[in-house]
């Protein structure tokens, strides 16, 4: 995943299992979306300043 570090607009996830979330989010470009349509089981674990430092927080 690191070749692909800032090189993507758009990521859909449609894993349903459990999952790092992270290297995905390294993937974007910055204002980058990723669409989550899985639906895990558990909560997902996301560093909430990997968001906002990565401009990739959607309010």
């Amino acid at each position: 995943m690191e070749a692909f570090r800032g090189t993507l607009d758009d990521i859909i996830d449609t894993v349903s299992a459990n999952h790092p979330i992270a290297p995905l989010l390294n993937a974007l470009t910055p204002h980058g979306k990723l669409v989550l349509v899985g639906a895990p089981e558990k909560p997902l674990e996301v560093a909430s300043f990997s968001l906002i430092m990565g401009n990739n927080f959607d309010h």
